[in-house]
């Protein structure tokens, strides 16, 4: 009767240890994306078909925004602010995809034509932020006078 026991109990073992071998293949098999893998998921950009003129160059400026953001390249994203903006680096995140858009506001002001926006943007943390975006384009500059990001608040 001992011996019954005994080999019921060994067989017992050995299955039990097969099963958890099976579970941990069948986990490794899975394609589970790690936090590296999900941060090096490009951006979706904004659809620049959807506009013309002075908007389109703005959603421009917001993409290349995104894109640098992504690349990590600082020199080229603080090109897009204005040398007086309070920005003063890269931000430490990655903008996935901008989830939503308000009407792009453009004014003209005495020296410059100042444009905003309401943006929700979707952060590589999954978690979604409000922003305003203030842009510029100086008069001064005539022809050649380009939008530049003013502030992100």
């Amino acid at each position: 009767m001992k011996k019954l026991t005994v080999i019921s109990l060994l067989i017992l073992l050995l299955v039990a240890c097969q099963n958890k071998g099976n579970t941990e293949d069948a986990q490794q098999d899975e394609e589970i994306p790690t936090f590296q893998e999900k941060e090096d998921i490009p951006p979706v950009y904004l659809d620049e078909t959807n506009y013309t003129g002075d908007e389109l160059e703005i959603v421009k400026l917001m993409n290349a925004r995104v894109r640098y953001l992504y690349e990590k390249d600082e020199k080229a994203y603080m090109n897009l602010f204005d040398p007086q903006s309070p920005i003063s680096g890269i931000g430490r995140y990655k903008v996935r995809k901008i989830t939503s858009i308000s009407d792009i506001i453009i004014q003209e002001q005495k020296q410059l034509y100042q444009g905003a926006v309401t943006i929700t943007e979707l952060r590589e943390n999954d978690k979604e932020y409000i922003s305003t975006m203030v842009f510029w384009k100086k008069k001064e500059d005539g022809d050649n006078a380009q939008w530049i990001f003013a502030d992100i608040d």
